[in-house]
């Protein structure tokens, strides 16, 4: 299967991009202005999106960049754009060419982060994680995860087989020590459990240390790279 990358911009100065790309063997589609682009986020689930930032307003590259970092499948967006001075903080991106540049710098950056997306997806045991979606492989099969379920289950596994404090996993998690009323931690732990265990009321991974904290018992260390996780698996 070709590796899909949707072009959003208007359609002059964009044929010569999205000509180039279609004859590196992309599969190409192009929309322009807010709703088209947002059905095509939806529809056409593109490896890398393209964005000519001056073909768009402010708010609308808000509500697009955003919804890319949404989709089950993330893809990397790389912005677009004829002038350095602009402000992208407000967006959700994951690289910027600035004009003049030729089309190998621009295919050479979607090389660049296609082939870095195995490095996103880590794994324990019987535990796959793929960080760049929040999708889990376990025991219990596929899941989608919470952000929440994704930052416990992510810490959990770089201190695999350790006792972590409630107050570790509260600072790590919620940015907050505070131990008062610790039920919200409590309550995330249990719909971890609900993904990641055959059997969530007698759990043999995530196992609970009373007055203490939690712990990953699975032996061994993490490991780096993997082939991501499909929304469809």
């Amino acid at each position: 299967m070709s590796e899909r990358v949707l072009y959003i911009g208007k359609l002059v100065g964009s044929g010569k991009i999205t000509k180039n790309l279609k004859n590196s063997g992309y599969e190409v589609q192009r929309s322009e202005g807010l709703r088209p682009s947002l059905r095509a986020l939806n529809d056409f689930a593109a490896h890398i999106v393209i964005i000519n930032v001056n073909d768009a307003s402010m708010i609308n590259l808000r509500r697009i960049t955003r919804t890319a970092g949404r989709r089950p499948g993330r893809p990397f967006v790389i912005l677009l754009s004829d002038d350095r001075s602009m402000q992208f903080e407000d967006l959700v991106f994951d690289s910027i060419l600035v004009r003049p540049f030729t089309y190998r710098r621009l295919h050479n950056k979607i090389r660049q982060l296609l082939d870095s997306r195995p490095s996103y997806v880590v794994s324990l045991g019987p535990i796959t994680l793929d960080r760049r979606t929040r999708r889990a492989k376990t025991p219990n099969g596929f899941s989608q995860l919470t952000p929440k379920q994704f930052q416990l289950l992510n810490y959990l596994m770089e201190h695999p087989n350790e006792l972590v404090t409630r107050k570790e996993l509260m600072l790590a998690v919620w940015e907050t020590d505070y131990l008062g009323d610790t039920r919200t931690l409590d309550v995330h732990i249990r719909w971890l459990r609900e993904q990641i265990e055959e059997n969530p009321s007698k759990p043999q991974l995530l196992r609970t240390h009373r007055g203490e904290g939690y712990c990953l018992a699975i032996e061994g260390s993490l490991q780096v790279g993997g082939e991501p996780l499909a929304k469809d698996e």
